[in-house]
């Protein structure tokens, strides 16, 4: 009951004060841009589920440049191109890094920096000591994101979640641990996938 009246408080405020809650999401995001903004190497374990599928990742950044693993994949970024190696297949795919994406599985360095993206933050709630921010593309954005739902701690503004809609399809990510590299970082070496058939789109 009493959650009940807490989420009826926060739709009541959102649905009257629609400027205040507007502000108070853009709030929220620029807090959470501006603190990744400053960490110069951190680390981030996951795990993403798409329908009933699921696998975990991590991912570690140190300026522009990341190194992710999901399952038998490996995606390395140095901020202008991206290596996609497949160790099962034993292939490795190369492309330009998008800039332009706040996907986590894409572009992981900007994947809680929303500023200056095309998006338009909504409050959805405030309650149980989460905040709940939905991004909207807004108008004439072509990202194929689609709309992005992230749901962070109130108190020190940590995520928790965040979900991709793309056209129907759902891909959730939840957060499981922000800290600091367990390891040195180690950038891409072609060496090491030497025998690899290599891909180029760039």
């Amino acid at each position: 009951m009493v959650k009940m009246i807490s989420i009826l408080g926060v739709l009541f405020f959102s649905a009257f004060f629609p400027a205040a809650a507007q502000d108070r999401a853009a709030a929220t995001i620029e807090a959470l841009a501006a603190e990744f903004r400053a960490k110069s190497a951190y680390e981030v374990d996951f795990e993403v589920a798409v329908g009933e599928y699921s696998t975990r990742g991590s991912y570690a950044v140190e300026g522009e440049r990341y190194r992710l693993t999901l399952g038998d994949a490996e995606v390395y970024g140095d901020g202008a191109v991206r290596y996609e190696i497949d160790n099962r297949r034993r292939e490795v795919t190369i492309n330009l890094v998008d800039a332009t994406s706040r996907n986590m599985l894409d572009n992981p360095v900007h994947a809680f920096d929303f500023l200056g993206s095309e998006y338009a933050p909504t409050l959805v709630s405030e309650h149980d000591g989460a905040t709940v921010v939905m991004l909207a593309p807004a108008a004439g954005n072509a990202a194929p994101a689609g709309s992005i739902t992230l749901t962070l701690s109130t108190a020190g503004l940590q995520p928790r979640s965040i979900c991709y809609d793309f056209d129907g399809e759902r891909i959730a990510v939840r957060i499981d641990r922000i800290g600091a590299p367990r390891q040195a970082f180690s950038a891409f070496d072609r060496a090491d996938y030497a025998d690899y058939e290599w891909i180029d789109f760039r």
